[in-house]
């Protein structure tokens, strides 16, 4: 018999070609009972877990209308897997989180609640990485520490982004020499010091915002690669390329990518790392690499499968839910008597 599973993704107009419509579509494809479900109606009903959900009964294509969710305030925990590939509002996070562990205690996720929450960002790389595999990193909502930091080394830059952000935003190159480093530095950590002066903190409270910073690696811009790593195994992906006029390779901003091809030494890395990622309970990221190093991973809702279709016009998406299935049976999350 085959798993039913719940994947929870936001409710859209259209699907685009990404994981809400490939990964349904797939495990709907090999033979499992799939719900679509709206990530942001998740709620509590006499201690209940719900969410308005749908049954597919069909694969879906990009450009194809959202489905109806004919099943408002079901239950979301009667199912054998959850899978995760939606966000939500900013001002829900902590709801959000808060509900998605209540679930995870009683169904498994593909990525646990907890590494949702702590590991898919740029502030805890570190807990999951080895050390020799993380560029020079820091975390701090500190302006002048930070801009110490940058001027202290004119041979070395850095690039400042968002701790939680996401698709290339607010992402900056800054070193010594860039006149306009003090500023970013500034904004990247919430202009704290202008705002204060200019309203006062008794008036608009606490300013400082944290970002991460992170030594620039120069191979970045000739061998930045987007891994799909399903349990251990690195399914798809593609490799991206810097423009000229860009230090970001976000496939979303415009930049070039192309079909994936890893070296032997990146490919028994990737392996190594995919089983210390489980340990973490991590079945399904998109790993960011310029090898030895990680730079980011992606957990929420990671594009690979999609720009790989788009590369090559392979569909990986069989292989890479088989891949993450037969992973979680291993790693006893699954039952091993449902086929």
């Amino acid at each position: 018999m085959p798993y039913r599973i719940l994947v929870l993704v936001s409710e859209a107009y259209k699907f685009k070609l990404d994981n809400h419509s490939i990964i349904p579509s797939a495990l709907y494809r090999e033979g499992h009972e799939v719900h679509i479900g709206d990530i942001d109606t998740l709620g509590v009903h006499d201690s209940v877990v719900v969410c308005d959900r749908m049954r597919v009964s069909e694969e879906f294509v990009a450009g194809g209308e959202f489905p109806k969710l004919s099943e408002p305030y079901a239950s979301a925990e009667d199912f054998d897997l959850v899978w995760v590939l939606a966000g939500t509002h900013p001002e829900a996070t902590t709801d959000y989180f808060q509900l998605l562990w209540l679930l995870n205690r009683k169904v498994p996720f593909v990525n646990d609640a907890t590494a949702l929450f702590y590991l898919n960002a740029k502030t805890n790389l570190g807990a999951v990485v080895p050390a020799e595999n993380v560029p020079a990193s820091y975390v701090s909502n500190d302006y002048e520490f930070l801009n110490d930091l940058v001027g202290s080394d004119p041979g070395r830059s850095w690039v400042t982004k968002p701790t939680n952000g996401g698709c290339g935003q607010n992402v900056y190159v800054v070193n010594d020499k860039d006149r306009n480093r003090s500023a970013m530095l500034a904004a990247a950590t919430g202009n704290a010091t202008s705002r204060y002066v200019s309203y006062g903190r008794d008036i608009i409270g606490m300013a400082k915002r944290y970002t991460a910073v992170q030594e620039y690696i120069p191979n970045v811009r000739s061998n930045e690669k987007r891994v799909i790593l399903a349990g251990d195994v690195p399914v798809t992906g593609f490799l991206r390329f810097h423009r000229d006029n860009d230090h970001r390779a976000n496939a979303t901003v415009g930049a070039r990518f192309e079909r994936l091809t890893l070296t032997p030494d990146e490919e028994v890395f990737l392996r190594r790392f995919g089983k210390r990622l489980m340990d973490h309970g991590i079945f399904y990221v998109g790993v960011d690499l310029a090898y030895p190093y990680v730079i980011e991973l992606n957990m929420e809702n990671p594009g690979g499968l999609n720009y790989h279709r788009r590369a090559t016009g392979e569909d990986k998406s069989s292989e890479a839910v088989n891949a993450v299935l037969n992973a979680l049976r291993t790693a006893g999350k699954l039952s091993q008597d449902r086929w």
